[in-house]
Formats: structure tokens, sequence, C-alpha cells
């Protein structure tokens, strides 16, 4: 009875931690969904009755997404128990992967449904599943198949303690704080600064992005200058917007009109008032149409705001003290903003308000209605004009400013006799970018539109990388066309002390990566010079064999990675008959389009979504076959046509069966390349056969079995988890060590290694950081190998004196790589890094990767392709490296920092014999397998770190295995150390452990370690041996009994008298025999 009672202990002890190690719903979201959808905005309360109720999911893709699988469910915090579930098979996300659940009165009209006052008001939860379990109204709160969970509240005194530590455990239940506006609120989802995710009160916008004004932060200074839309015609509405804190009285404010030629003061106003729930006052003529929230004073002049040369300051003080005529000074300034609609602009006045930094260019009429001046960075940010660019007037509303949304990183490289060793500044670069682009387009670009920007040499060029953001995918469109003529002028441009600089396209390293989450899905490829390529259509994704006999699921996907939607005219698609190498379909393109995302489906009706052309079913013939996408204005593609490759864009040939060949489709569609083999044994569900590792036509090393995914982004595998064929990755430049420093610098130095004297440049290192899938920051590398076959990349504040294989990075540029999230990865790239379908490009690109966390329970989201995570376990000030180790399996091990120098890697001279035995209930539940025996290795290293803390990983548990008797979990192998002194201290841990009576966690089961597991070990030997001589003995002892039996019986008869005539007979025949 004690046994089963310590085994249910056990297993509940087993399940507790299971639970507790799948809670936190931000941190370690599902592995295996490449997106996530998650909770973006939710309006829980309204003022009087709640008819406007609703809440908004957002999924991270950022496009349209089908939403089978997932189960919205709402907690009641009294009782803990669902009081409504929603299943969200058949819905799918709006283009921009906005989903809204609400009432009928909110706008946009949500796509489902809810009565007034059906979302309780808190303390309650709303949380987001995945998967097939069983949700149902009443069920009690779980994490099972968790996604995301918000705990919400509306009165500070409310408490959610279960609903907290089941859902979110380390988070406060967030309020909804219906005292923050006198109008509606609602909880917005936003980003901080350290990237992770948080919820704050805020103006609703449903079906719309968040604001994610850091309300916070505006309390640092009393209002700032928002938005200055000066009248360029008649009667047009001119105005003065301050931003400040929330529904707050302002006062001891001045507003001061400066002008520019003079430099002296035309006009003053006191301010005074209440900003509005959004923290914004707005100034302007009192008679206008649209109401202020100060009126100008009636006597002043029209227009108030000048053209030309001018200023607007606010002070703090009293009018008083400013006296019009005067020269405008710094004292007492709050924040400026100097601006000029004329070119060519005296910098007085700059040098006074906002010195350092440029004048803001605004012209008095725009094509677009670009006419108001509005600020787009808040809020510590002051007298600086470059945070302002030109949008619509947006009175007593957020301003009208660039988004991410719509975004492309671009290169240029700046070019002049030599790379300065004192670089221009980043802002003055950025300006001279942002003018003269603005002089082409006209559309008002500012040094806004660029967000991380990063500026470095590379040879004798100055490459400048960032991120080009516009207000719609159609101002993006125009803003990279404007840039790519830019780019092909070589325009002289003047960046201060370093002038006559041409600006060329940078060649072969340069190139230009999507923002995933873009509206837009422009992926192009790299750059030639002197122009950027054209995008092109591609086969995307190809699934021929379907599951069963019906095939009404089979498709054919394309994509381009161009800016969408793309007009088809003149493509077409045609299938190959691989045994008679003819055309049995052809599919003419022309009068059809991509859908905005740049993707486009052909396929039979079973297909959701629906394919935009219609095929019956079983028409794509299953291999060995092939598919061919074709351009010509002039050629013509019929059914039974020989095979051809005139117009041929791209190409593949495909198989379901391992022995099939097809050389002539080969030959002329793929030539050098292997067959693509679609294994129906990657799933028992459907599969097929999706481009992963480059935006390269005709290669089908860009191709993996993946599970389908029509219209969406692919689900790319891990990288070399999969191939369709033989492919060998020869790679020139390896990552050999990762200096990791202590919680305020997260690298040291990088090392890579390669054949000495080989040149760097072409080359870039890349680095990720937590779950966003585009690098954050591209470094271009320059120098050689040294003759050990090493290249140190470190900060120029910790140079080597005489080390010319190093290259040294600002400062400024390194403080970019600082920011510490839960999981990171350093890519070595051939050019600079692209993303395609949230994806990074590998195959020719990729020439090695690490990646590593934090947290042992970090989720490698988007990038956990790039092959194995390690674990940095317990850190803290102590500075290690990530090094590479040929004897590790994972390739890298935790070290010593040795930069320049050969790695610190575990030693098979410094080892010594592993045994440790546990205690199990149950021998079954343990499979030896590699996944089993890498959760043990996990396990043990992160007890041996937690125990020494001198830097362990798994690879130093060398010839690992396990064996189970008589419930007796014996763990063998040899532990290596880096040093005598490690050697010692995992000595003293082995010790340790085995007298420990603190249980053992591994893969959520609670194992006791055994004491007695020597003394066990020799106990099983003498049974085993006992049983053995056991054995000898019985034969042994038998064979001398049948001898002694033996002998008795024949001295008897020795000793018996004879019988005569026995005596007689014999001699008779012994005589005869004689003779």
């Amino acid at each position: 009875m004690g046994s089963l009672q310590l085994t249910t202990v056990l297993l509940l002890v087993s399940v507790s931690l299971c639970e507790v190690a799948s809670q936190n719903f931000i941190k370690n979201p599902k592995e295996k969904m490449e997106h996530l959808l998650l909770i973006n905005e939710v309006n829980a309360d309204n003022p009087g009755d709640d008819t406007t109720e609703y809440v908004e999911l957002y999924h991270t893709s950022g496009r349209r997404a089908s939403l089978d699988g997932y189960f919205l469910v709402f907690y009641n915090g009294n009782g803990n128990s669902a009081y409504r579930v929603k299943d969200l098979k058949g819905f799918s996300t709006d283009s921009q992967g906005f989903f809204l659940i609400g009432s009928s009165a909110v706008t946009p009209r949500p796509s489902v449904i809810l009565q007034k006052n059906t979302i309780q008001n808190g303390p309650d939860a709303i949380a987001v599943y995945f998967g097939k379990g069983s949700f149902y109204e009443g069920m009690m709160v779980t994490n099972k198949d968790l996604v995301d969970a918000l705990v919400h509240k509306s009165k500070i005194s409310d408490k959610a303690d279960d609903l907290v530590r089941i859902l979110t455990p380390g988070t406060e239940p967030f309020l909804e704080d219906p005292l923050f506006r006198t109008a509606d609120e609602s909880l917005e989802r936003c980003q901080g600064a350290d990237a992770r995710w948080f919820f704050q009160v805020a103006m609703p916008t449903p079906g719309s992005d968040n604001h994610c004004v850091p309300f916070a932060q505006l309390n640092a200074t009393t209002a700032l200058i928002s938005e200055v839309n000066v009248a360029s015609s008649p009667g047009e509405f001119e105005f003065v917007e301050l931003q400040g804190p929330s529904s707050t009285d302002l006062k001891d404010l001045v507003m001061v009109l400066i002008e520019g030629s003079t430099g002296k003061i035309y006009f003053v106003m006191e301010v005074s008032g209440r900003t509005s729930p959004d923290g914004l006052l707005l100034i302007g003529p009192g008679q206008a149409g649209t109401q202020v929230d100060l009126p100008f004073p009636p006597n002043s002049s029209v227009p108030l705001l000048k053209a030309g040369l001018n200023a607007v300051a606010l002070y703090t003080g009293v009018s008083s003290s400013f006296a019009l005529g005067s020269v405008a000074s710094a004292s007492n300034l709050l924040d400026a903003l100097v601006y000029t609609t004329v070119e060519g602009s005296s910098s007085k006045l700059r040098d006074i308000l906002t010195p350092g930094k440029p004048v803001f260019y605004g012209r008095e009429r725009s094509q677009q209605g670009n006419t108001s001046m509005s600020r787009c960075a808040c809020c510590s940010t002051t007298r600086d004009p470059s945070i302002y660019t030109l949008g619509k007037p947006t009175p007593r509303s957020f301003n009208d400013c660039p988004k991410k949304r719509f975004s492309q990183e671009i290169s240029l490289c700046l070019q002049a006799a030599g790379c300065p060793q004192e670089s221009p500044e980043q802002h003055n670069i950025v300006t001279a970018l942002a003018q003269a682009l603005d002089k082409r387009s006209g559309s008002g670009v500012s040094p806004v539109h660029f967000r991380d920007v990063t500026v470095a040499c590379q040879g004798s060029d100055l490459m400048f990388t960032a991120l080009l953001m516009a207000r719609s995918a159609e101002q993006l469109t125009a803003l990279l066309r404007d840039f790519s003529l830019f780019s092909e002028s070589k325009e002289v441009v003047d960046f201060g002390e370093w002038n006559s600089t041409a600006a060329t396209a940078c060649a072969r390293d340069a190139n230009v990566t999507e923002t995933p989450l873009g509206a837009t899905s422009e992926k192009p490829g790299a750059t030639k010079e002197p122009q950027t390529p054209q995008a092109e259509l591609l086969i995307n994704e190809v699934n021929p064999d379907n599951p069963g006999a019906r095939e009404d699921t089979e498709y054919i996907e394309l994509f381009y990675p161009g800016l969408a939607p793309f007009d088809l005219r003149g493509y077409w698609l045609v299938l190959y008959n691989g045994k008679n190498n003819l055309a049995y379909k052809v599919v003419n393109l022309t009068g059809h389009r991509t859908d905005e995302h740049g993707y486009f489906l052909v396929g039979s009706d079973g297909v959701i979504p629906k394919p935009l052309i219609v095929l019956p079913p079983n028409t794509i013939q299953n291999g060995v076959d092939a598919v061919a996408l074709y351009h010509s204005t002039t050629a013509t593609y019929q059914i039974n046509m020989a095979l051809t490759s005139e117009g041929l864009v791209d190409a593949v040939v495909y198989k379901s069966r391992g022995s099939e060949k097809a050389d002539k489709l080969l030959a002329v569609l793929a030539p050098g390349q292997s067959v693509l083999y679609e294994d129906d044994s990657h799933s028992h569900l459907d599969e097929s056969l999706s481009r992963c590792h480059s935006l390269k036509p005709r290669n089908h090393r860009s191709f993996q079995v993946t599970a389908i995914t029509p219209f969406q982004e692919n689900a790319c595998l891990p990288l070399g988890s999969n191939s369709t064929e033989e492919v060998a990755h020869n790679h020139s430049v390896l990552i050999n060590e990762v200096g990791l420093g202590n919680s305020s610098i997260l690298y040291q130095f990088f090392e890579l290694k390669g054949i000495p004297g080989t040149s760097l440049k072409g080359y870039s290192l890349a680095f990720f950081s937590g779950w966003d899938h585009k690098p954050y920051m591209s470094i271009p590398l320059q120098g050689t190998f040294g003759s050990s076959g090493l290249f140190v990349i470190l900060p120029e504040r910790q140079a080597r004196p005489g080390k010319a294989h190093d290259q040294l990075i600002a400062p400024y540029v390194w403080s970019k790589l600082s920011a510490q999230q839960e999981f990171q990865a350093v890519v070595v790239t051939s050019r600079v890094p692209q993303v395609h379908n949230g994806t990074l490009m590998t195959g020719e690109n990729i020439e090695d990767a690490v990646a590593f966390t934090l947290e042992a329970n970090a989720s490698p989201g988007h990038l956990g392709f790039l092959g194995p995570i390690h674990v940095i376990s317990k850190r803290g000030e102590r500075p290690v490296s990530l090094s590479r180790c040929s004897y590790c399996s994972t390739t890298f091990a935790v070290s010593e920092t040795t930069p320049g120098l050969e790695n610190s890697c575990p030693q098979e001279s410094l080892s010594m014999v592993f045994e440790i035995c546990l205690q199990t209930p149950n021998c079954s539940m343990w499979s030896q397998n590699p996944s089993m025996l890498a959760r043990f290795q996990r396990a043990l290293a992160d007890s041996m770190e937690e125990n020494c803390s001198c830097g362990i990983s798994p690879c130093y548990l060398q010839g690992f295995n396990f064996t189970c008797f008589s419930s007796v979990l014996k763990l063998s192998g040899q532990l290596w150390a880096r040093s005598s002194e490690q050697l010692q201290l995992l000595s003293k841990w082995q010790a340790d452990f085995s007298r420990s009576p603190h249980p053992f966690l591994v893969d959520g089961r609670l194992l006791k370690p055994n004491r007695s597991c020597s003394e066990s070990g020799r106990t099983l030997k003498f049974e085993a041996s006992f049983r053995t001589w056991e054995i000898a003995l019985v034969i042994l002892g038998s064979v001398l009994l049948f001898l002694l039996l033996t002998g008795i019986a024949l001295y008897y008869i020795k000793r018996r008298p004879q019988n005569y005539t026995t005596i007689e007979m014999n001699d008779r025949c012994e005589i005869m025999e004689g003779i």
C-alpha cells in the first residue's frame, strides 16, 4: 500500500510541474506554430450599457489566416469556470491579421456578434487555445493547449489569484480603468522597449493598429508640440496641437511664434486647458469649423502661422516674460519646431532653439494633401525637428505617421575616396537621404521614414542599412521606386565634413529584405550593379498527392516576392507527364492577379481557402511529373505539346515513389538537379513540396516536404531536418566562438573560422532577438582571416593592440546588440540576410548559425530552423562563451572566453566515470531513444550548473546511456571537463547528487536519487555470479556422485566370488583366440 501511495504522489507532482511549465503564455507559446493568434485588444466595460464591448485578436503573420483549431474561452473569476466558449473553426482574420468578436454596435462590424453585456467586466479572463481538446461552457480553467490569455479587472481591489496562477503566472490582472478617459477605453497590447508585450489602457481601436502611446512617459514633461498645420490657402484650418498627460490641466505654459529671418518673436499666448483622454490639446482659430480646446486670440492675424522659415516654441512661464519683437532664446524652453517651406534657409534660428538638429522642411502644398507637420516619436525627445513628418492633418486624433507594417529594409553604399575613420553621424546621413528622396517624390519624406539605421565601413564604402517605412502599401511602392532611382543616379550628397560622396547600390552584398508584418510582401533578391533586380513569379508550393483516393485537395501555389497584387498577364502554368514528356494540362493565367500578399492558388475545389482557378479532382498527377511556369507574350502553350524551355520562369520536377526517374524532364526544366520526392511518410496528414530555402527559380534545393499551407506562408522545418534531395553543405565561414557578457552587455565578441588569408568581403553577421523573425541588426564584415584561420569582431573599446585580423565596431553600433531577450541567434550570411514568408532565407545565403537562450524553457519561435538551441544557464555576471567543439553533437559548448585563441573545450584526458541511480515507479515509462537521452542530458547539465556555476552544457556528458531494472534507473557515461578544477567540482556534484534528498525532475517526472546505487550494482553482480557458481557446483556434484557410485559398483563386483562355469568358458574362449 505504501508503494502505491508514493507512486500516486509522484504522478500528481509531475502533472503539477508539467502545468507550471506551460503557463507563461507570452514567453512559452506553442513551438510547433510558426505564428500565433494573440489577444490584441479587449474592451469589456463600456460607459452605461455594455453595447460596444469586443475582443480583438491578431494573427502575428500580419495577413489573412485561417482560425481552424482555435478556441476563444471566457472565464468567470468567481468560480474559475468558462461562461462562454467560441470555436473559431471556419473563420479567418482579415487581410491585416485582425479578427473581431463583439457587440453589433462596434465599428467595423465584428465577424462574430455577441449580445450586449456578454463580456464580463472582471475580475475575469479571456484565453485563446489551439488544439483538439474539449472546450465547453462550465469547464474549469486550464492551461492545456493555451496560446494566449488576459486576466482583466475593472476595479483596483479586484483579485483573480486562481486565474493568474493558471493562465498568467507572475502577471497581475490588467486594470481597465474607467477613470482613464471620460469616454470609452480599452486594454491594448503593446510592445515595450525591451521587446516584451504588455497591456495598457488606451483609446479603443477595433480592427486596426493599437496606438500604444506610452502615457506613463508623458509625465516626464508637461507638454510637447505634437502637430503644426500651416495654412497654405485662405480658409484652410491652421492649428497647433500639444500632447501631454491624459485628462490633465495644463498651466504655466506659453506658446511663442518666431520669425526665422530675424529670430524675433511675433506672437505670444498663454496655454491653459485640459488635455483630452488621449493627452491632446488643440489650439486654433475659434471661428473655424473644427472645435478647438484653446482658441487663438480674437485679434490674431490670419493666417497666424507663417510660411517660410519660422518656429513654434513652447516655454514654461507667463506671457509677460516674452515681449513681441524680442529675440528668441532657449531659456525655459520645453520644446520647439523650426520649420521652413523654402530651401536654403538660415541656420541661425536652428542654432538657438534646436542646436545640432536639421530644420524641418515642409512644403506649402503637396499632391497627397500632406501639409501637417506631425510628431512621430513619443515622448522623451524634444527640440528635434527630425522626429516630425508631413502627413494629413489629424486635429484631436493621433498623428498620421509611417507604420512598420508598411516597411522594407534597404541598403545603400556611399562611395568616396575611402571610408572615414570617423563616420558621419547617423542623423546627418538619414537627413540627407530623406531630403534627396523627398525632392524626387514630393511626398514629404523625412528621417521619421527610416528606422533601425546602421552605418558601417565595407571596404572603402560606407554601408547604410535601414528600414524604410511608409503610411500605406502605395506609398511604400512609390518610395522604393524613388529609392531605386536615387541609388542608380550616383547623385552627389553632402554629409557635412564628409562630402562629394556618390550614392550607389551596394554590389552583390547588399540587398533589401521584407518586414514580415508588412501589408506588402516584397522580397527582392540581391541587388545588381547598378540597378535593383526585378522580382520573379515563383512556384511556391505543390501538393499533387493527397491521402486516400479522392485527390480533391491538390493544388499549386504561386508567389510573387515583389509588391502585390501582381498582374499575371502573359503567364502560363503547364503540367507535364513524365512518361511521355508531353503537356497534359495547360492553364492560361492572363486576366488574373495575385492577392495582396503575392499568393495565387490553382487547385481542386476541396482546397480551403478556395483556389482562384479551380481544377477538377485528380487533375494534378502524382509523379514522376513536372509543373512549369512560363511567361511569354508571343508563344502559345497547349496540351500535348513537347517539353520546352522557351519562356521558362520556374519549374518543379517531382515524384511520389523513390524509384522513379525523369531524366528528360530534368534535362529541360531543372538541369543538373535531382527529382523532388514528396515523401508521404512525412506525416499521416497531407503534405506538400514547399519553397523554404531561397527565392531562386528552378532550384530544387529551395524545397522541403512540409505540412500543407495554401494561401499562407510555408511551414518550413528546421534547417537540416528534412531534405527532398541530397544537398552538400560546404561553407567556408564558420562561427567559432560567441563571447557573452554580463547582465548589461549581451555580446563581448564574435570569432569566425575560415581559410587563412581568405577575404570576408561580401559576408555579414545578422542578429535575431526574441520573437521577431527578421534580423534587428546586420554588420557587414571586412578584413581577412589570420594565419590561424581566426577572425574576431569586437567593439572598439576592447581593441587588441597589434591584432591585424580584428574588425572593430563603433560603440553606437555595438550598443544596439545589448537588448537581451529570451532567445538570440547569430547568423553568418554570404549576403545581407533575407526573410521570406517569415523564414530566414537559407541555402546559399546562410554560412553558419548559432542560437541560444538565457531561459531553459524558451521557445525559438520562427527561428527554430537555425539548429539546436543552446541553453546558457545561470550566467550571472560571469562572462562565458559558446565555443565550437568537435566532440559536441550540438556543435557548441559553454566554455571560458578565448578570443583569437584555441577554444576551451571539454577534454577526454580530463574525465571521470559518471554513474548515478534514480528510483522510478515504472521502468516502461523510460524508452531509450535519442530524444529521451537528450532530455536527460539537458536536465543533468542544468543540475551541474546549478551546483557549480562553472559553465556546463550537455556535451560535457559523453557516451551517455541509461538502463532500467527493478525500478532502478541507472545512468552512466563519462563526464568531461575543461580543467582539473572543474573536474573536481563535477566529482563533488556527483557525490552530493547521490546523497541529495531532493527529487530530480526529468521530462515532467519526479525521480528520487538512489543512495545505494553502487551497492545495488555490487549486489546485482554478486547475485548473478552466485547463480553461475550454483549451477557449476550442482553439475560438479552430480559428476562426483556419478563417479563415486561407479567406483562402489566396480569394487563390489571385484570382491564377489566368481561362478566356476564362467571361468571355464572364459578360458576356453581365450584358448580358441590363441589358436
